[in-house]
């Protein structure tokens, strides 16, 4: 059975729809633009292939375009028979969060990343203070996103996405000494990291270092950005 980056397997036999949701997966991680037409290839290439219809689904929620990631998420619910008990709850999850169901949706949460630790797309939608966990309105949110991310640290290894979103929800919760080494190894094994750009910024910024230059990011060839740069959306 084919997999994705993170080794979970798909329930595709397609190599083309795995690719693009490869691809699709990893542009939605990183904010990237061309995520939904990645996601759209994948469809394309397998229509019974329902976990591309979920992943655009996060992808135009985020965006604010509700209405069609409702549809989508249906698309992918009325393909879910004979899937994976992964990919299943994978889309259970989903459907909580997009209906309001907090509380249910947080305890999803939780159940479905014990048993499948490295499902970075239902990580993704708690990973960052404006996720699931963090809007939630619970005392002591950010400090749950931080050993939330401890917690699965072990999973991931020097895999560039968390080593971002693990120094946010540090920096977030004051662990400054924590985040510091982790955003340095983010943004060094990918230069090409908006939000390990962003995170870095965080670090400095909080750290007392508003002109402090993290390495060259985001674009080949473009000048060190300063935290301070990024002081007006902190």
């Amino acid at each position: 059975m084919l997999a994705d980056r993170y080794d979970l397997a798909l329930s595709t036999a397609s190599e083309a729809a795995r690719d693009a949701y490869v691809q699709g997966c990893d542009l939605a991680l990183t904010f990237y633009p061309g995520a939904i037409e990645a996601f759209d290839r994948a469809t394309a290439a397998d229509p019974s292939f329902s976990l591309p219809h979920a992943a655009k689904a996060q992808v135009l929620m985020r965006e604010g375009n509700v209405a069609a990631a409702r549809a989508a998420l249906t698309a992918a619910k009325d393909l879910a028979t004979g899937l994976s008990e992964r990919e299943a709850s994978h889309i259970r999850y989903f459907d909580l969060a997009f209906a309001g169901q907090t509380d249910a949706a947080i305890d999803a949460l939780y159940a479905h990343l014990a048993t499948w630790p490295r499902d970075a797309l239902v990580l993704a939608t708690a990973a960052n203070p404006n996720g699931l966990i963090g809007a939630s309105g619970r005392i002591g949110q950010k400090h749950q996103i931080a050993a939330l991310m401890d917690s699965l640290a072990p999973h991931y290894g020097d895999d560039y996405w968390f080593l971002a979103h693990h120094a946010m929800a540090l920096s977030e919760d004051g662990q400054l000494a924590a985040a510091r080494p982790k955003i340095e190894r983010s943004v060094a094994a990918n230069p090409n990291n908006a939000h390990g750009a962003h995170g870095f910024a965080h670090v400095c910024y909080e750290s007392g270092e508003p002109d402090t230059a993290p390495p060259p990011i985001c674009r080949p060839g473009s000048p060190p950005i300063r935290a301070a740069d990024f002081s007006m959306a902190i």
